[in-house]
C-alpha cells in the first residue's frame, strides 16, 4: 500500500524536526518549510497527500496558506497544530480536516494525519468541551 505524502510547516525549528520523526516512520514526508509562503510553494511543488501545518507562522499562518492553495484549485488535506485550542471549529469550518494540540502529538498526529488522508476529520481531544464538528465537515 502506498504511503500518504505529507508537507510539515512550523516555523520552530526544534519543533519542526519533532514532527517529522514522528510522522517519517509511516509516512512519505516529502519536505517541510518554516513559513506560510514557503510552504504554498511547496505544496505546489510537491504535491502532497496532507499537509501538518503550525496554526501561527511568519508571512501567512497555516489557515491563510490553506486558503491561498484551496484559490489555486489544490484541495490538499490540513492538519493544522498548535498550543491554543482556541479557535479549533474555526479551522474545521474554514476547509481543514485536523486539529492536534501540540502537547498531544507524539500520541495523536499520525492518528490525525492518517484520519485526514482517507478524508475524515479528527480533533483532539484537547479541543474545548463545547466543540463539536460542524455538519459541512461531515459531509466532505
Amino acid at each position: 500500500m502506498k504511503k500518504l505524502r505529507i508537507l510539515i510547516a512550523e516555523d520552530n525549528r526544534e519543533m519542526r524536526w519533532a514532527i517529522i520523526r514522528l510522522l517519517a516512520g509511516e509516512f512519505e514526508v516529502v519536505g517541510s518549510t518554516s513559513d506560510g509562503r514557503s510552504l504554498i510553494d511547496a505544496a505546489l511543488t510537491s504535491a502532497p497527500d496532507v499537509i501538518v501545518s503550525d496554526v501561527y507562522m511568519p508571512f501567512l499562518t497555516g489557515p491563510e496558506a490553506m486558503e491561498v492553495l484551496r484559490s489555486a484549485g489544490m484541495d490538499i488535506a490540513f492538519v493544522f497544530v498548535s498550543t491554543d485550542t482556541d479557535g479549533v471549529e474555526a479551522y474545521i469550518e474554514a476547509g481543514g480536516l485536523g486539529f492536534v494540540h501540540k502537547p498531544d502529538m507524539s500520541c495523536e498526529l499520525a492518528q490525525a494525519v492518517a484520519a485526514v488522508g482517507g478524508g475524515d476529520v479528527y480533533v483532539s481531544r484537547a479541543a474545548p468541551p463545547e466543540f463539536s464538528v460542524p455538519r459541512s465537515a461531515l459531509n466532505r
